[in-house]
């Protein structure tokens, strides 16, 4: 068997596990802080938090089923996980705008990592 094709299938497993354990992470997280909302913006977050656990588990169905909905599940994923992560540092606590940016920046260049070892969207 080709290394590289080994090497891609690895990546790809990899990649589906770590996204779902972090869909579970983050539904978990997000029901438990449905208890503790007190304003609107934690809502919000809350609300963002639970749509892209929703979403990261269908970006991993998406890599194998239903292919034609891959590429605007995973922007949708990426999107809801950068602003959701951003969201965190400034309704959680002390507003921290430029930890937001940081958090959202990083976000999205794991987002980018994690889809990179799935593959692509459609083959």
């Amino acid at each position: 068997m080709n290394p590289r094709l080994v090497l891609r299938r690895v990546l790809c497993g990899g990649g589906a596990l770590l996204l779902l354990a972090l869909s579970w992470w983050t539904l978990s997280s997000g029901v438990r802080n449905v208890r503790q909302v007190m304003n609107l913006g934690q809502e919000v977050e809350t609300t963002i938090q639970l749509v892209g656990g929703l979403l990261c588990l269908a970006v991993v169905v998406t890599r194998f089923w239903w292919r034609p909905a891959a590429r605007p599940l995973r922007i949708a994923w990426m999107a809801t996980q950068a602003v959701w992560v951003a969201l965190s540092a400034l309704v959680w606590g002390a507003p921290q705008p430029l930890i937001a940016l940081l958090f959202a920046a990083v976000s999205l260049l794991l987002a980018w990592g994690l889809l990179w070892a799935l593959g692509p969207a459609v083959a």
